[in-house]
């Protein structure tokens, strides 16, 4: 049986139109929603997010200079008196020591301990998530306490009972969302979902004022409604 050559051409041009629609429309965005629990053994604990902040404050501490390099590094004095002039520096040198030592006391508890600081944002509240997620909003509710509230076109609102300013953003790959705190204390979140949609890792970039660099933890979720 053979058709005109007029409808073939027809359908060609059908095929091929909608071969090009289908590439427009691209990948197919990813759903979060679904009743998602903390995984303790595959996420940063508390304790691990603490260590890495006071390594990152140790690691960004000046370098101080012993009391008697700035002895050893000065070469003596021929001129007259210039013993005594040495004698001098090295008693600047162990004055200037001593300030040292009393800032470092300062930056210390009693027992000796980095002082504490406060942990990151959410970190208290997210050990159950719930996730409702349509077309242009996402809604996450942290443990029944806190609900932060987001559009998908990356769009700035106040959420988290008014405490930030959320940005959220769906991609092919994954979800992304970044919280704006008072004090400039900044978290951003990097949701990816496992293939098969029931495991899902949340990567955490934490910016404190307390250090320059970011601390960057993980967060594993494992979900319960399927």
């Amino acid at each position: 049986m053979t058709f005109p050559k007029s409808r073939c051409l027809s359908l060609a041009l059908l095929l091929a139109m909608s071969s090009l629609a289908v590439r427009a429309a691209g990948p197919s965005m990813p759903d979060f929603s679904g009743t998602w629990r903390l995984n303790e053994q595959q996420s940063d604990s508390s304790s691990d997010i603490a260590a890495r902040l006071r390594a990152e404050k140790k690691r960004e501490q000046p370098v101080q200079q012993p009391a008697g390099a700035a002895v050893a590094s000065t070469p003596a004095s021929h001129t007259p008196g210039g013993h005594g002039g040495g004698r001098g520096m090295g008693g600047g040198g162990h004055g200037h020591a001593g300030g040292g030592r009393s800032h470092d006391k300062a930056a210390t508890t009693d027992n000796g301990t980095a002082a504490p600081d406060d942990p990151p944002p959410l970190l208290a509240h997210d050990s159950l998530m719930n996730v409702q997620q349509d077309a242009r909003d996402i809604r996450v509710a942290f443990d029944d306490k806190d609900q932060l509230d987001g559009r998908l076109d990356g769009s700035t609102r106040q959420s988290l009972s008014g405490n930030a300013l959320v940005q959220a953003r769906l991609t092919a790959e994954g979800l992304q969302i970044s919280m704006q705190f008072e004090g400039g204390v900044r978290l951003r979140q990097d949701w990816i979902q496992s293939p098969d949609g029931h495991h899902l890792t949340v990567t955490e970039t934490w910016t404190t004022p307390a250090v320059q660099q970011p601390i960057v933890f993980k967060r594993s979720y494992d979900r319960l409604d399927i």
